[in-house]
């Protein structure tokens, strides 16, 4: 069994980052936390809003959103899931700061994990 703990981070894909980004944050005054080619994360409270290019298949509106939850093991996770009938849509990848993937449920909805690596 997995032990989930609390959903850190947002994702909104965009077909332009920075112009979404600049809304998000012109109307909540948000801080940047990450600015990158394509990938903006902002701070909204407890989250974490990744405001980034359309990947993985993902396009802008409806079902463009895709939760993270914070887990203790990403591989370990990720491969539980997998094994369960998830369909991988990211692998494991170390941002530097943290791992994260993604898969997606057996209908179809996009599921992230994100561990943090301090």
């Amino acid at each position: 069994m997995i032990q989930l703990g609390s959903v850190p981070a947002i994702v909104i894909f965009s077909a332009d980052p920075s112009q979404l980004a600049a809304w998000y944050r012109g109307l909540f005054a948000l801080e940047v936390l990450v600015e990158q080619e394509g990938f903006i994360g902002l701070r909204a409270g407890g989250v974490t809003l990744f405001v980034q290019k359309s990947s993985e298949g993902h396009r802008p509106g409806i079902g463009g959103v895709r939760p993270h939850f914070l887990v203790a093991d990403c591989r370990g996770a990720h491969q539980a899931l997998c094994q369960a009938g998830a369909r991988e849509i990211l692998p494991v990848v170390d941002t530097g700061g943290e791992l994260v993937a993604a898969v997606q449920d057996p209908e179809g909805n996009p599921i992230g994990l994100l561990q943090p690596l301090t």
